[in-house]
């Protein structure tokens, strides 16, 4: 066994049934491409190279790399790349299209999961353990409290859901938190943007205070008067006291749409 990494954010998984869950979870396919990232001692690498996918390990800890091309070097399906997974852009690694999976040290997750959604066109689904609470948000539908700018943005190209809950005795060594396996499966429904980039600051400025209105929220990002935008606001969401958290996608589009026509 190898000594986790503080440093790495390092929590080796440990746990059969939690393994079995995030497999059948991403159900990989024969002949399929799945990039892990962190395979760590390889405890979720060795299913997914017996599913017959073309497994390919991206794993930033100079020990661990050289040990898992020796345990797998008999597998024509796996090779590992050394490598920050923040740092590669899967064409250079001769990535089309792909699946992706991995245990992710809690201080990259959301660094991660923009890294999903730059390259979302070539990610076909992901599954992957996080803190709990990080999820939880992620995942959020409208209407509940977790719901924040992240899950927002994550339902522009994929449907989120969390898959199981994870106790600390599932990792060596265990982590002060509860984790939980969350899954994000691409939809393929398509949003116009004319400007996404905008549209992202006008998400986050929504949010900015989490239990304030979405008038006094964006009464303070736009140079609109604010019984104008009072007045959008009611005609598309119902309400001049809603929150962010209560919109859905379509409703977030079509709000920023009228704001940015009173610009």
């Amino acid at each position: 066994m190898v000594k986790a990494k503080k440093s790495l954010g390092q929590h080796f998984l440990i746990d059969p049934l939690i393994v079995a869950h995030i497999i059948e979870a991403l159900a990989p396919k024969v002949g399929e491409t799945v990039l892990e990232i962190g395979p760590g001692e390889g405890v979720l690498t060795l299913p997914l190279v017996n599913s017959g996918a073309d497994v390919v390990a991206v794993e930033l800890d100079r020990r661990l790399a050289p040990m898992l091309e020796k345990g797998f070097h008999d597998r024509s399906n796996f090779r590992v790349i050394e490598a920050d997974i923040l740092s590669i852009d899967p064409a250079d690694v001769g990535l089309e299209i792909f699946a992706l999976a991995g245990n992710l040290p809690y201080n990259i997750t959301t660094p991660v999961i923009d890294w999903l959604m730059r390259y979302h066109e070539a990610i076909d689904r992901a599954v992957f353990m996080m803190q709990k609470e990080v999820g939880e948000r992620m995942a959020s539908p409208p209407g509940r409290r977790a719901r924040s700018t992240i899950s927002v943005l994550i339902s522009v190209f994929y449907d989120c859901e969390t898959i199981c809950d994870v106790p600390p005795n599932s990792f060596r060594p265990p982590p002060r938190v509860d984790s939980v396996v969350v899954r994000f499966r691409r939809h393929g429904r398509r949003y116009d943007f004319d400007n996404y980039d905008r549209f992202v600051k006008f998400v986050r400025f929504s949010f900015t205070g989490k239990r304030k209105s979405l008038l006094n929220n964006l009464n303070v990002a736009y140079p609109i008067r604010r019984d104008e935008l009072e007045r959008i606001i009611v005609d598309i969401c119902g309400s001049p006291k809603i929150r962010a958290e209560q919109l859905d996608l379509d409703t977030f589009i079509k709000l920023s749409s009228a704001v940015f026509e009173h610009l």
